[in-house]
């Protein structure tokens, strides 16, 4: 059997393709966490700042676990320190900058749009850096580095 070879054009394909699913699981993410915030904010009445946690605490399992088997196609056993625990490190980082612009939103304009666009502005900041992340470190593949 042949050794498999790795072309320029196979590594932007796989890139793409990476790229391509990262954007598809951000997008169920974010209809998930903003289906919760608007109903926790809005319907229920909750303080602007305890509707985001639990929209994003509600939202970072199901990301984690599509990103990692969807996207990079990782089947082997989890990595607590190396995957799960840097994963939901970032996702308390973006959790803590949405929160403080979903504070001062509510604060400001007290209204589901405004809190909804804070935690949009929030997560979107580090949505690239959160790419890499995943990409080149979490969940990299040895054999792709």
């Amino acid at each position: 059997m042949k050794p498999r070879t790795t072309t320029p054009r196979t590594v932007k394909l796989s890139l793409l393709r990476r790229l391509f699913g990262y954007g598809a699981v951000s997008a169920g993410t974010v209809v998930v966490t903003q289906s919760v915030l608007i109903v926790a904010y809005s319907v229920l009445d909750w303080p602007a700042v305890v509707a985001n946690v639990t929209a994003v605490c509600v939202a970072a399992g199901p990301a984690y676990y599509a990103n990692r088997r969807w996207v990079w196609s990782r089947t082997d056993r989890h990595s607590v320190t190396r995957e799960i625990l840097p994963f939901w490190a970032y996702s308390l980082a973006g959790l803590g900058i949405s929160s403080l612009l979903v504070a001062l939103a509510d604060r400001w304009w007290q209204s589901a749009v405004a809190v909804s666009a804070a935690n949009l502005a929030g997560f979107g900041a580090l949505w690239v850096g959160k790419f890499i992340l995943l990409d080149r470190v979490l969940f990299a593949r040895s054999d792709e580095a």
